[in-house]
């Protein structure tokens, strides 16, 4: 009778351990708005064409794989979100239907280990590009490395930033800017559902904030760039900028050293 009681306390103990650690899960997510708000189908897709071609070019032979192994990664997690994006855009677009297909292969691409397989993947994904599947079983939930997503994201940035230095390489690089601004859009749109972060329910919902403030400052870039508009374009920079400032200051404090390096 003793050993049943003390059984008791013991796993009421663990249940009270275990619903701490998972009380950041408790914390509602936000509702996520309609991706044109965010991310133009048309800049959305202007990627996929414009990231298979990368792929491409990686596995072109196993030295360029070599080389290019770090980036193919972080790519092909990129990929996982651009095609969610497509998938569960409510503007009609060439790949809503190849979704499911091309976040798999994305995916698979993702895990590859080798030359062999990465080459493999390219392939899938291209295929992939061309299915057609069901997207009605998609939604906004965890299908990407965090960790690549935001190893993705400086890169991206700095593209960003260095095309729309000056009003000149704005206007000239007016699809790519547009695309960029998409890509990031849904990688903070994409990374609301990962909150392994966080630590606690109050470090949840700042990881929320901190997603929406970036996929927001990153749509009025895209809207600025739509609208030719440089002084919006360089105002909603400064607003992105300042989205990832704030979050690495409670997630990853350390990165900002690194960021104002590379500035």
């Amino acid at each position: 009778m003793k050993s049943t009681s003390w059984w008791r306390f013991v796993l009421a103990v663990l249940a009270v351990a275990l619903s701490a650690t998972w009380g950041a899960a408790l914390a509602e997510s936000p509702t996520a708005p309609k991706v044109s708000t965010f991310a133009p189908a048309k800049d959305l897709a202007s990627q996929v064409e414009a990231y298979i071609e990368q792929f491409e070019e990686a596995v072109k032979d196993e030295e360029e794989y070599k080389a290019s192994e770090g980036k193919l990664l972080k790519d092909a997690n990129t990929m996982i979100l651009i095609a969610l994006g497509l998938g569960l855009h409510d503007q009609e677009n060439d790949y809503k239907a190849a979704a499911p297909g091309l976040i798999k292969a994305a995916q698979e691409l993702a895990a590859a280990k080798d030359f062999a397989s990465a080459k493999a993947g390219v392939a899938a994904v291209k295929k992939a590009a061309q299915s057609k599947g069901d997207p009605s079983s998609l939604k906004w939930e965890k299908v990407a490395s965090l960790q690549q997503l935001m190893k993705a994201v400086p890169g991206i940035d700095s593209r960003l930033k260095r095309n729309t230095r000056t009003e000149k390489a704005f206007k000239s690089k007016s699809k790519t800017n547009a695309g960029d601004a998409a890509v990031l859009a849904v990688i903070a749109q994409g990374s609301i559902a990962d909150t392994s972060e966080a630590k606690g329910d109050d470090q949840v919902k700042q990881w929320y904030k901190f997603c929406e403030q970036m996929r927001d400052a990153a749509a009025k870039v895209n809207a600025g760039v739509r609208a030719a508009d440089f002084a919006a374009v360089k105002a909603a920079k400064k607003d992105l900028e300042k989205s990832c400032h704030d979050c690495h200051e409670v997630f990853h404090k350390e990165a900002l050293d690194k960021v104002e390096k590379e500035e």
